[in-house]
This record gives C-alpha cells, sequence and structure tokens, in this order.
C-alpha cells in the first residue's frame, strides 16, 4: 500500500476533492442530485460545467450569474466566467432511449400477437418492432 500511496500525488488529490466539493455544492444550489449528471473543470478562474443532461443544462445557463457568484462565496474561488457545455455520452444515449426497459418473452410474444390483429400495416409494424426491440437481451455494461 505504501508504493500506491507514493504514486499518488497530494495535488491531484488536492484538485479531485476540490472538484468533488464543487459538484456538490452545484447540486445543493440547484436543490437536484447531480451525481453522474455534471462534471466541474475548474481552470484558469473558469469553471466549464459539463453535463449530459440536456434539461440540467438550460437551468444552470438560466441561473449561471447566480451560480457563480454562489460558488465565489461558498468556496472562496474566483470565478471569472461559467460554461455549460452539453455533452453525448455514448452508453448514456442509449439507456435514455430505452430506460432499460425490456419485455419477457411470454410477454413479447403476447404484443406480436396483439399486433397481428391490428389491421393498419404500419401500426402492426410498428409494434412487431417494439416487441423484437424490446425483447432483445441488452449488453452487460
Amino acid at each position: 500500500m505504501e508504493k500506491i500511496n507514493r504514486l499518488v500525488n497530494t495535488e491531484i488529490t488536492e484538485r479531485l476533492e476540490q472538484l468533488d466539493k464543487l459538484a456538490e455544492e452545484i447540486g445543493h444550489f440547484l436543490s437536484l442530485s447531480t451525481e453522474n449528471r455534471i462534471w466541474p473543470i475548474l481552470k484558469h478562474h473558469r469553471l466549464t460545467l459539463l453535463t449530459d443532461d440536456p434539461h440540467l443544462a438550460v437551468q444552470i445557463r438560466f441561473q449561471q450569474n447566480t451560480l457563480s457568484k454562489h460558488l465565489s462565496k461558498r468556496l472562496n474561488l474566483k470565478i471569472s466566467a461559467l460554461h455549460i457545455k452539453l455533452i453525448s455520452l455514448p452508453f448514456a444515449s442509449i439507456e435514455q432511449k430505452n430506460n432499460g426497459f425490456k419485455l419477457s418473452n411470454d410477454t413479447a410474444s403476447v404484443v406480436r400477437s396483439i399486433a397481428f390483429g391490428i389491421e393498419d400495416k404500419e401500426l402492426q409494424e410498428a409494434i412487431m418492432h417494439l416487441a423484437a426491440t424490446a425483447s432483445r437481451e441488452r449488453p452487460a455494461a
């Protein structure tokens, strides 16, 4: 364990703690859980907030001046600019599309049988596609 501790630079750990405090304080300010939803980057007195949630990005944009002043005051930081960047995460976007929803094989067969009884071909194909997609196994993340 001593060898590992020597490899970890104290500046890096202090920086990570500062970023954790920033993320926590932003969560308190917004009254939301921002864990794994927002990633702060502080460089040259400029704070950049990365998020994959467009709703959160809009909310922060509307409050960015107040948030900047709040963080400067609470964490004793000199923040000259606050930028919000919306990013896309490949795994997050897949999960957001279907929310990890999966049908059992029995349920998928019931949905397919219902689809066969529908006369509208486009609707029938859409429901068949839904049943096929929702019953597929998801790769482990």
